[in-house]
């Protein structure tokens, strides 16, 4: 997962120039298609083979498409 953050002389939320920082995320990608709860109360989500299961917090997860996978991460 990339974050956002301004470069020299920007406040956070200011016009300017931003740059992202990569992080470290938990994923795994779904050989088959998929149904999970987002959070032990929350939505469902689903999915289709090839899409990543993605681990944002302890609990909380989402689903991220193939081909959008492919053009925001990367491995490690």
């Amino acid at each position: 997962m990339r974050s956002t953050y301004p470069q020299a002389n920007v406040a956070h939320g200011e016009a300017g120039a931003y740059r992202n920082r990569p992080s470290i995320m938990l994923a795994k990608q779904m050989q088959e298609p998929l149904t999970i709860a987002r959070t032990q109360d929350g939505d469902v989500l689903s999915g289709d083979a090839g899409d990543w299961v993605m681990q944002y917090a302890p609990g909380d997860y989402g689903v991220v498409k193939a081909a959008r996978f492919a053009k925001v991460y990367r491995d490690a």
